[in-house]
């Protein structure tokens, strides 16, 4: 029953990268207030020295937005036409940040150019081997690729409490002292990776943190 309301979930969702994606950010805001926000902006803790950047799935492109600064480039990537338009009014006038509308296994950045790639919340294309072969490939010899994969939310805005029970089944457990559990990309050669379970004031997150061999 649960499956079938999950995959029932995840086709709704899907709306809102197409024809309802001027939408996603106030459904964002009504289903976790703030706190979306906070797990995104989690993948900071390892882009202290990156200077080169490439987010998939950049959705509206607040992450892209507010990882911007001055010394940095952002190359943010979506296969949503509606949804990198979006993100190009969101992010005009910030030189640092580019929007581009790409498939996750076709990425038009050079080889080895890159010091990270990071994704929050990604659909299929996170386990897809052909997105892992070209994350290899754009990053430099000891990037990093980041993935905020799942998360179970420890808070919830107040609107959203009644219906906390039925919306903690639909997103599913977390393992109660780690993610190991949980499925993962395909072993790659050139990619090195394992489950970080990362602990905020609203809510435990899964993130896959890998980084390329030298070659």
């Amino acid at each position: 029953m649960h499956q079938r309301s999950r995959k029932l979930l995840a086709r709704l969702l899907e709306l809102f990268y197409g024809p309802l994606a001027s939408l996603y950010p106030l459904l964002t805001h009504v289903l976790f207030g703030g706190a979306w926000a906070d797990w995104q902006r989690s993948v900071e803790t390892w882009l202290v020295s990156a200077a080169r950047i490439v987010e998939l799935g950049c959705g509206p492109g607040d992450l892209a937005a507010w990882l911007a600064r001055p010394g940095r480039v952002v190359v943010a990537v979506d296969l949503s036409r509606q949804m990198t338009r979006i993100a190009r009014r969101r992010t005009a006038g910030l030189r640092e940040v580019c929007i581009v509308q790409a498939d996750a296994g076709a990425l038009p950045v050079r080889d080895s150019s890159v010091d990270a790639v990071i994704t929050t919340f990604p659909t299929t294309f996170f386990l897809e081997e052909t997105t892992n072969e070209e994350i290899a490939r754009v990053l430099r010899p000891g990037g990093l690729y980041v993935a905020v994969v799942a998360v179970r939310p420890t808070w919830w805005p107040l609107w959203m409490r009644p219906w906390y029970p039925v919306l903690q089944r639909l997103l599913g457990p977390l393992p109660a002292t780690g993610c190991e559990t949980m499925p993962q990309p395909r072993d790659n050669v050139r990619l090195k990776g394992e489950w970080v379970r990362a602990e905020l004031p609203n809510g435990v997150l899964c993130l896959w943190v890998a980084r390329k061999v030298q070659e």
